[in-house]
């Protein structure tokens, strides 16, 4: 009799198990479904379904970091700006030291002129990864726009140091070299820049400043 129970219990155990593998496995499932066909939908440029296959299965998921960068993604696509950066904080409270999230909601805060938030947002950006190509290149533009070409230099240098195959550094830093006062060094640059990108206006206006 002894012998029946623990075996009937272990049976039990293992049933048990079989379905809780299986239930898990079927949410799991649903969720990488869900995910790819939202981005299926998104490469035929159907962003209302692509939103919708993840809006159906967000509330089982609301903590899952990929899914809430997902959102925060289609309703920048959408326009949608405010829910944007609702979706990209909330994967950024998921994981405070993705830098891909914090880059991401500066997409909808820099289109609703939140600057001193999208510099914030870069600063931090640069305490963990100094040489993150966009932090630096962004920064230095909102100096640049600023006029404030020191601070401008300082990013930009960097950017450029790192990466001198760009084009934006390149056009970036020539400018914020001709407003310095140094037009042999934005000479070289601008000629880089239409190097990279011959049909570009603002490197053809630059190296006519500079001639």
């Amino acid at each position: 009799m002894k012998k029946f129970i623990i075996t009937g219990s272990l049976s039990g155990l293992i049933v048990l198990t079989l379905l809780v593998t299986q239930i898990m496995s079927q949410h799991k499932s649903t969720k990488v479904t869900a995910f790819n066909a939202s981005i299926k939908y998104e490469s035929k440029s159907d962003l209302k379904n692509a939103l919708s296959e993840l809006q159906k299965i967000y509330s089982d998921n609301k903590n899952d970091y990929l899914i809430n960068l997902r959102m925060g993604w289609i309703y920048y696509s959408q326009k949608e700006y405010q829910k944007s950066i609702d979706f990209y904080n909330k994967a950024i409270s998921l994981n405070p030291a993705s830098i891909e999230a914090k880059i991401g909601v500066t997409f909808p805060l820099s289109l609703l002129q939140k600057w001193d938030k999208v510099e914030e947002l870069y600063k931090n950006i640069l305490q963990v990864e100094g040489g993150n190509y966009t932090a630096n290149l962004r920064l230095g533009q909102i100096y640049l726009a600023r006029a404030d070409y020191m601070n401008a230099k300082k990013y930009l240098e960097k950017v450029h140091n790192y990466y001198p195959g760009e084009f934006e550094p390149n056009l970036s830093l020539g400018y914020t070299f001709y407003y310095l006062g140094n037009t042999a060094r934005a000479k070289e640059l601008f000629t880089n820049a239409l190097m990279l990108d011959g049909d570009n206006a603002l490197a053809k206006s630059g190296l006519n400043l500079v001639q």
